[in-house]
């Protein structure tokens, strides 16, 4: 795997039926003849409790695709101050299905 690129984008965390706007990160890796995308925000810890936030929440791209993010274990007040949740790595076949996912990253991957 070579990491292409690394973007931001603008999406909506979802949490039970809270929608709240989020920036999240991705970061592109050619592998083989497709790409990987590794997805994941950063949120404070407080925020994410006040939502709701157990253990997953799905973040909806700009693009509409949808993505499961997961803390490791149930969240409380002990975590860090800020929280990071990830995504199992995302694949695309090519180009084309990794723009039309993540248009932020278009101009910037080969």
């Amino acid at each position: 795997m070579t990491h292409v690129q690394n973007v931001d984008g603008q999406g909506q965390l979802l949490i039970g039926d809270r929608v709240s706007p989020i920036s999240y990160h991705v970061a592109v890796a050619r592998r083989g003849e497709g790409y990987t995308a590794k997805v994941e925000i950063q949120a404070p810890r407080d925020w994410l409790l006040r939502q709701g936030f157990e253990t997953r929440a799905t973040l909806v791209f700009a693009s509409g695709e949808r993505a499961e993010l997961e803390h490791d274990g149930r969240l409380d007040v002990s975590e860090s101050i800020s929280v990071i949740l990830q995504a199992e790595p995302l694949e695309y076949k090519d180009l084309q299905k990794l723009i039309e996912a993540f248009p932020e990253a278009d101009g910037g991957v080969n």
